[in-house]
């Protein structure tokens, strides 16, 4: 694989941002996006509500992860999502938080996506989550947006966590400043393009499939095939010497945990 996306914006075109929504209803969530998108007109800004679209069940067949995501069974929506990621500079991720984590509707989303953790495209492409909660768990919703979707190769370069309970002037206003101030960083990431290194579970996780897609090479081909030309990482950049040896002993944890009774 090469070296992160070329992810250069031309001084003619428009930064084109994706929103992606889990909320089912147009409600406290959708709005706050909804204010993002026309605190800059000259932004290219793009709401999906995953609520519009047509996602299926994932049914847990491991077709995406074995043979390659061409081969689910399932016809919905899926791909159409994954083409405006790669269309946009960058992506907001965006939940309301119920029971503590992010919405069904996003877990769907996860779940029906979540090959690219296993062979991720987005290196070189932006992010951010964006998380409300009229109670507590938003942080919670946050970290898990962040950890999966990391996977997938994008750089997360802001968070923001909303409460929404009383829906008094001080908390829209405070609510409005904040999502304002990550959005920002966000489009400042994107316009600097801003260099950022592998997390340590990018490490981590890189050197956990890629065990995993020598052992399981006759049934998870795709894997298997994926990884065949990569050393330390998707793509040929400079890893601390000790972070790398972290990321590896991690990881040689987890597989030894995975190997057992097998």
């Amino acid at each position: 694989m090469k070296s992160p996306i070329d992810n250069t914006i031309k001084m003619d075109e428009r930064l084109k941002i994706l929103a992606i929504c889990g909320s089912p209803h147009k409600g406290n969530t959708y709005e706050l996006l909804s204010m993002l998108e026309k605190s800059n007109p000259e932004i290219d800004f793009k709401i999906l509500m995953l609520a519009e679209l047509n996602l299926e069940d994932c049914v847990g067949c491991y077709s995406c992860i074995n043979n390659g995501e061409v081969s689910c069974p399932l016809q919905d929506d899926r791909d159409l999502i994954i083409e405006e990621m790669k269309n946009a500079d960058g992506t907001i991720f965006a939940s309301p938080t119920y029971a503590r984590t992010i919405s069904a509707l996003m877990k769907k989303f996860v779940e029906r996506t979540s090959f690219m953790a296993h062979r991720p495209i987005y290196f070189g492409k932006y992010a951010m989550t964006l998380a409300t909660c009229a109670g507590f768990g938003a942080d919670l919703t946050c970290k898990y947006m962040t950890e999966n979707f990391t996977q997938y190769g994008f750089n997360f370069v802001s968070s923001v966590e909303l409460m929404v309970a009383r829906k008094t002037e001080n908390e829209t206003n405070h609510n409005r400043t904040q999502a304002t101030k990550a959005y920002e960083k966000l489009i400042r990431a994107i316009r600097s393009k801003e260099h950022v290194e592998p997390c340590l579970n990018q490490l981590v996780y890189f050197n956990i499939f890629k065990s995993i897609s020598e052992w399981n090479k006759l049934k998870g081909w795709a894997d298997y095939e994926f990884y065949q030309d990569k050393k330390d990482f998707y793509y040929k950049v400079k890893i601390p010497f000790l972070k790398n040896k972290i990321a590896k002993w991690i990881s040689g944890r987890v597989i030894k945990k995975m190997m057992v009774n097998r």
